[in-house]
């Protein structure tokens, strides 16, 4: 199964320039007075480019925010929760928040990305979560060598061999038990607990819903789990071990707005609905997650005696949108989507795209 990246950061690819030139576009581009050397999808009204080697936060009208960071192999985060994760020189952590002013000094050696308003962070004399003020809440003791971020109150830990879980009073709910334990997800983890290393499905107390027997589990997406039989083929299993869609393809997504991407054995890509009935035939070289009512869809395009694969936009009717132009295509966020494009000069550039 081919996971999706929810957050990216892009680089312009070297590409054959000659063969992407575009004729009459059937889309809108915004920001058009700004030039990007890299780019991120929209996260809470924010974007992350990166300007003249300088990496920057843009609004939802294009404007700049004041906080800029020289560019290097790290990149600043995305906005969760209000706050976007930052570092300085001498690689110490802090956070701004969406005015681009720092909201929480840059003292931590450790830092991940807020989730249900609490982040993990490391400091001399503090090993914890912290608020979105700064304030350290929740202590958290040291022999969690791994320690995930809290979903719907619940943050997976290990201490380097066995993994459990705890809540945001910082007590242990699900025993240091079990050899793999994934991030919660709709209430539901993926856990291994067993000596042939095969996964299940847990609850929030530990308990298995689904019984640790599959060798491959997917995440899980809209009450529904992604399996991979001894054939390699791909199915789908509901949160009580139900088959509710045999497995026959040769790759599947998640679920997303009551549809996901399925590949079958010619290589060939449509989409089927959560009851497994077939919605998109398949007709696409590759394709990703529904997002805002559009998917990116790829296929080959000849032309002037060169085939290259260029992407669009589909409804959910497998209905061109936008039709395939772009060497890459990001899903819709927020209403807008990142897109690599030749421009007018034929550079190729990273630019933001508006839904119809």
């Amino acid at each position: 199964m081919t996971s999706t990246i929810k957050y990216l950061f892009l680089f312009i690819p070297f590409l054959p320039l000659f063969l992407y030139s575009q004729n009459k576009k059937d889309y809108k581009t915004l920001f058009n007075q700004l030039s990007f050397e890299s780019a991120s999808p929209f996260h809470e009204k924010r974007a992350l480019v990166c300007i003249d080697d300088y990496y920057q936060y843009i609004d939802e009208k294009g404007n700049l925010l004041p906080f800029k960071f020289k560019r290097t192999s790290e990149f600043p985060g995305f906005f969760v929760n209000g706050r976007a994760k930052i570092y300085t020189k001498s690689g110490k952590y802090g956070y701004i928040n969406p005015s681009g002013k720092l909201a929480i000094d840059t003292i931590y050696r450790v830092a991940a990305e807020f989730s249900d308003s609490l982040v993990f962070v490391a400091r001399k004399g503090f090993y914890g979560f912290i608020d979105v003020n700064g304030k350290e809440m929740l202590p958290v003791d040291r022999k969690y060598m791994v320690t995930l971020p809290f979903k719907n109150g619940v943050a997976v830990v290990s201490d380097g061999k066995k993994y459990g879980a705890i809540n945001k009073k910082g007590a242990l709910i699900i025993s240091l038990d079990f050899d793999e334990i994934e991030a919660f997800e709709e209430g539901f983890a993926i856990a291994r607990k067993t000596r042939e290393g095969l996964s299940g499905v847990i609850d929030a107390t530990g308990k298995f819903v689904v019984e640790p027997k599959y060798s491959v589990l997917a995440s899980i997406s809209e009450g529904l789990i992604a399996f991979c039989d001894e054939s390699e083929k791909w199915g789908f299993i509901d949160l009580k071990g139900n088959v509710v869609i045999k497995p026959k393809y040769s790759n599947v997504g998640d679920f997303h707005e009551g549809m996901a991407y399925v590949e079958n054995e010619d290589s060939k890509v449509g989409y089927i609905d959560r009851k497994g009935k077939q919605i998109i035939d398949f007709k696409f070289d590759t394709a990703l997650d529904f997002s805002e009512g559009l998917a990116v869809a790829t296929v080959e395009i000849k032309k002037n005696g060169f085939t290259r694969k260029l992407s669009g936009y589909i409804d959910k009717k497998g209905d061109w949108v936008f039709l395939p132009a772009f060497p890459e295509a990001n899903l819709f966020s927020e209403g807008k989507a990142l897109i690599l494009e030749m421009s007018e000069s034929h550079h190729l550039r990273w630019i933001y795209i508006t839904k119809p």
